[in-house]
């Protein structure tokens, strides 16, 4: 069946406004606009919780802070982190009716310290086992005299480098200078 080119602009015209062909397009609402404020991506820290903050635009979007939700306030919010030991990534969310949500994500560390224990007059095999424990490199220096492979008893622990009370990262080096006789 053939039809005639008048028929089919006709055809045409009332099908495309249907197919939102002449109709405008509703204008987009903007997208959820996220910042963090505080730390900085990348931060080393040394207490075991973080404040991490910022801003959000609209005021009342809602902001989730590793998937729990934190209040808003005139745009601004605050969230109190909990870190693990080492490299720690904070995730955060905010999202508002008919807007496009936005997201942003932390990598924070937790620097823990080791203390370097007391260890002075401790026998040198223990003390050595002790910072061992503690996540330490343990090298050893003869500080005995000539005489002091023949004295009687165990070496001991004379002096430590780091000295007792400083704090070094895991896996950073102890010399334990023993002796029989200090």
């Amino acid at each position: 069946m053939r039809r005639s080119l008048p028929a089919l602009v006709l055809a045409l015209a009332v099908l495309l406004p249907g197919c939102g062909g002449d109709d405008p397009q509703p204008p987009r609402a903007e997208p959820v606009r996220l910042e963090v404020t505080v730390p900085q991506d990348g931060a080393t820290v040394r207490a075991e919780t973080v404040a991490v903050e910022g801003t959000v635009q609209p005021p009342g979007a809602r902001v989730q802070v590793l998937g729990e939700d934190i209040g808003v306030e005139a745009g601004r919010w605050h969230a109190e982190v909990p870190l693990e030991p080492g490299a720690n990534l904070v995730d955060v969310a905010a999202s508002a009716d008919g807007r496009r949500p936005d997201f942003a994500s932390l990598r924070i560390v937790l620097e823990v310290r080791v203390t370097i224990p007391d260890l002075l007059g401790a026998d040198a095999d223990s003390a050595q086992d002790q910072l061992e424990g503690l996540g330490l490199e343990v090298s050893t220096q003869d500080g005995g005299g000539f005489f002091d492979p023949i004295l009687p008893g165990d070496p001991k622990v004379c002096a430590t480098e780091p000295r007792a009370g400083a704090e070094v990262l895991p896996g950073a080096e102890v010399t334990l200078l023993v002796a029989r006789e200090c």
